[in-house]
């Protein structure tokens, strides 16, 4: 969870616009990476490649298949409290990478591989959109929630359970983004 400090009004602001100017420069990366990566391949193999990468992770994700995630699992730093509204700006972008603090799922993973394999600009735009308003969408639940306490035990336990529909709504994206290249 976030600590409190980035829970206050200007500091979560700075922190959701730190996502959005941390994810969308990762998820271009992953396009231009891939561009290199994919020059001499043709599609269908890069379909089949997605398409492994997906199944491998969406298998994770149902704990079928057990192996850590790449992640740098590391809490909230001093900074964001000492440097009101850009501390939490860079924590944001920090996060918005999404190679910053924890990652409970592969789901992100699997988008990545995606952009690698088979991304274009339109599609890194939407992932680091989408990647940005996911990550924010925790804090903005929180800081709507009316009992802080109970919105904590929804993260830590009821979260957790809703995984198959988080999974499932992820496969008709994966089809249009593999399949339907």
């Amino acid at each position: 969870m976030l600590s409190s400090s980035v829970r206050r009004g200007s500091d979560a602001a700075g922190f959701i616009v730190g996502l959005f100017l941390g994810a969308f420069p990762t998820a271009f990366a992953f396009v231009v990476v891939g561009s290199l990566l994919r020059a001499p391949l043709p599609v269908l193999v890069c379909q089949i490649l997605a398409g492994l990468a997906a199944v491998v992770f969406l298998l994770r994700e149902f704990d079928l298949l057990k192996f850590p995630l790449l992640q740098n699992a590391r809490l909230v730093p001093q900074f964001v409290a000492l440097t009101p509204f850009w501390g939490s700006v860079q924590f944001g972008a920090e996060m918005g990478t999404g190679m910053r603090t924890y990652s409970p799922t592969g789901l992100p993973h699997i988008m990545a591989l995606c952009l690698v394999f088979l991304g274009s600009w339109s599609d890194a735009l939407l992932t680091g959109a989408g990647f940005a308003l996911g990550r924010a969408l925790m804090l903005l639940t929180f800081l709507l929630a009316r009992d802080k306490q109970s919105a904590d035990k929804a993260f830590d336990f009821t979260l957790p359970k809703l995984t198959p529909l988080f999974v499932l709504a992820c496969v008709p994206l994966l089809f249009v983004l593999v399949v339907l290249r």
